[in-house]
């Protein structure tokens, strides 16, 4: 049963993805003799914490009854405390603590102080899942990498004409959708918005959408200028990182599109990835999906700064020696030296198969 309360925690608390970063996505179920009686989720960043919402949700009497949170509580902690006390809950489920290295109180001291019973632990391995992105943001201040690519059975991104629409299948694109609803930021290279036009939004029918900040890596700003990423609004906006060296007639462009610009040094004629996730960890930033291209993927690997990679297999093959690969770059020269995905899990989506990994340095 616990399990059964903990992971409707955890159903709750995804409801607030896309509308929290950068803190955590939070859940809280109320139980009473073995019924859920009370629920709530952090639903934006200004809102009531989750275990508010779930208490101000339960007009009973609640003596001896109990909390499942997925996380410790982080939001409202005098409020929470003072209304957990009066209410006569006895014991509280929590999945993980916060990670916050700064937190000031000991909310979980405080609670077993007053004769409330607490238990951590409980679906711990899903509930650090859920909130991985929050976990790597509050402690290193940068945001959480993730990549994604749908490639043929041979290995091929593109045809040798470059034509990629549409290597997976409907099902993987919805995927793609919610992964873009998950982070904060998406990133692309000025040579995929050259070639496929993409609008990098989140389309998915029957939940409210949150777009990322689209992140277009451009050194010098030679993007076309009607490109779809170029046209901003009040939801859906687009940062360009660029190289200080940009010509001051590309830049005054750009920003009369409404964009953002972020200009960063050079090294070795490029910019370097650790200085675009630290720029963007500054502008609170905590997630940074990479799309692509096939050289963009190359730097991100070679700099050391992804955590996670997202690989669907499409079951076609293109062949053909010219065919566009995932990652380009120039590679390794020995098979020891690759890059070895941990904790290795695969799903079936559609006909294809995703296969979803971690990186560990």
């Amino acid at each position: 049963m616990k399990e059964e309360f903990m992971n409707r925690a955890i159903k709750l608390a995804k409801k607030g993805i896309g509308f929290v970063n950068p803190h955590p996505l939070a859940g809280a179920v109320i139980v009473k003799e073995h019924s859920i009686v009370g629920e709530g989720f952090y639903k934006a960043y200004s809102s009531h914490s989750a275990e508010i919402e779930a208490l101000n949700n339960v007009p009973e009497d609640l003596r001896d009854g109990e909390m499942y949170l997925n996380i410790e509580p982080f939001k409202d902690k005098d409020t929470f405390l003072k209304a957990i006390i009066n209410s006569g809950i006895k014991r509280i489920y929590i999945g993980m603590l916060d990670p916050n290295p700064d937190k000031e109180e000991d909310v979980i001291a405080l609670m077993k102080s007053h004769g409330i019973e607490v238990k951590i632990g409980v679906l711990s391995e899903q509930c650090q899942e859920l909130n991985e992105i929050y976990a790597h943001y509050i402690t290193k201040h940068i945001p959480f990498v993730f990549t994604k690519w749908a490639m043929t059975l041979d290995g091929k991104l593109a045809s040798r004409t470059g034509d990629s629409k549409w290597i997976s299948s409907e099902d993987s694109l919805k995927f793609v959708h919610h992964l873009r609803q998950r982070v904060a930021a998406i990133m692309v290279g000025e040579n995929t918005v050259r070639l496929d036009d993409p609008l990098l939004t989140t389309r998915l029918e029957g939940v409210e959408i949150s777009n990322p900040l689209r992140v277009i890596l451009s050194k010098y700003g030679d993007l076309p200028i009607h490109s779809k990423v170029l046209e901003v609004d009040e939801r859906t906006k687009t940062l360009i990182i660029a190289s200080k060296s940009i010509l001051r007639e590309k830049e005054e462009l750009l920003l009369k599109k409404g964009v953002q610009l972020l200009k960063l040094e050079e090294k070795d004629g490029r910019i370097d990835f650790k200085d675009i996730i630290k720029a963007l960890g500054d502008m609170e930033i905590d997630s940074l999906y990479i799309e692509g291209g096939s050289a963009v993927l190359a730097s991100a690997f070679e700099s050391g700064i992804v955590n996670k990679v997202y690989a669907a297999i499409a079951p076609k093959i293109i062949g053909g020696k010219d065919a566009v690969t995932p990652v380009g770059g120039v590679g390794i020269e020995r098979m020891r030296d690759a890059i070895l995905l941990k904790r290795v899990t695969h799903e079936i989506v559609g006909n294809d198969v995703i296969f979803k990994g971690y990186i560990e340095y």
